[in-house]
């Protein structure tokens, strides 16, 4: 608790920018690795990173605000209304009207602080989560269009989170103007301008073709990453944008805190076993694959979703 009350006077103080920078990105750690059971701290610490994150004289330490306050919401927030609260929070000032006043580093940060928390309230309530995105579709679509390819792309994998969440829990889910998000996201598949460098167009170009997969055919990415030589699977969106989220607060402390730390085994559903001491000469053992029944579980959930939207066009899915 004190290196908590210490940060938080570290962030509040304005003699040293990298202080504070230093600071905000300290509290996301605690959490991480104290905060599952601290709602109090949390309710507490949220009022000063949403005051940061809006007033800071600096840029950075804004955008790490928003990035810790995530972070702290996903781990000791008391349910996913806490996480609804927030979302809306970050609409209001990051989003919407106001994205015209923010430094795109600051949009790309609240698009994907968006993302992340919509994971946790399409898990608790489908329908809130239907009608706050509603709210936010707009915003979303305008950041499709943004100059930035890093906002283009957490926007459209918002969109993806979203419709395969929601597809999950709601009948024949379509968004409200799916004809309109489907047109751009063909057209920024085919994009091919020149303000963009190879790299940010190949990376446009591989996303907006997961993002379209999932909309049209019920499809997501499978991510595989490899901690201490055992592979870790993310084969659904909310997983993949939980690991943005916990590698961007992290570094290069991620393969560390998913052997150690029992909340990200929790959050990501893996198990390493730890007994040995040369756990770290890959003598661990991730219980959660490709090969996995959870895995199994949503690719049959998922082909049967093909197959009754193939039913009600009219298309057999054995023609694909």
């Amino acid at each position: 608790m004190s290196y908590l009350d210490s940060f938080k006077r570290s962030v509040k103080s304005s003699k040293s920018e990298r202080e504070s920078t230093l600071a905000t990105r300290a509290i996301a750690l605690w959490f991480i690795n104290f905060g599952a059971d601290a709602p109090e701290e949390y309710a507490d610490t949220s009022e000063l990173l949403k005051t940061t994150a809006l007033t800071h004289k600096s840029a950075s330490v804004r955008v790490l605000a928003l990035s810790s306050l995530g972070v702290a919401n996903f781990v000791a927030g008391v349910d996913y209304r806490d996480a609804a609260q927030l979302l809306q929070f970050v609409e209001t000032n990051f989003l919407g009207t106001q994205a015209k006043t923010q430094p795109v580093a600051m949009i790309r940060q609240a698009l994907e602080t968006y993302g992340f928390l919509m994971t946790v309230v399409a898990d608790g309530d489908a329908r809130l989560a239907e009608q706050l995105f509603e709210s936010a579709f707009s915003a979303h679509i305008k950041a499709l269009m943004a100059e930035s390819v890093e906002v283009r792309v957490t926007a459209a994998q918002n969109f993806a989170l979203v419709h395969e969440e929601l597809s999950e829990n709601i009948e024949r889910f379509e968004f409200m103007r799916q004809e309109e998000l489907l047109a751009t996201l063909e057209m920024m598949k085919r994009e091919s301008s020149k303000r963009h460098g190879k790299k940010g167009k190949s990376m446009q170009k591989s996303v907006i073709r997961d993002v379209l997969r999932t909309i049209e055919e019920g499809e997501s990415p499978n991510l595989k990453l490899l901690f201490k030589n055992h592979a870790v699977y993310f084969d659904d969106w909310a997983r993949i944008l939980r690991l943005h989220a916990f590698r961007a607060s992290l570094g290069g402390g991620l393969p560390v805190q998913f052997v150690e730390n029992p909340l990200l085994h929790d959050i990501f559903q893996v198990n390493f076993d730890t007994s040995s001491a040369g756990m770290y000469r890959a003598e661990g053992r991730v219980v959660v694959d490709s090969n996995s029944e959870l895995a199994k579980s949503r690719t049959v959930t998922r082909r049967k979703q093909r197959d009754q939207r193939g039913k009600m066009l009219g298309v057999s899915t054995d023609e694909f």
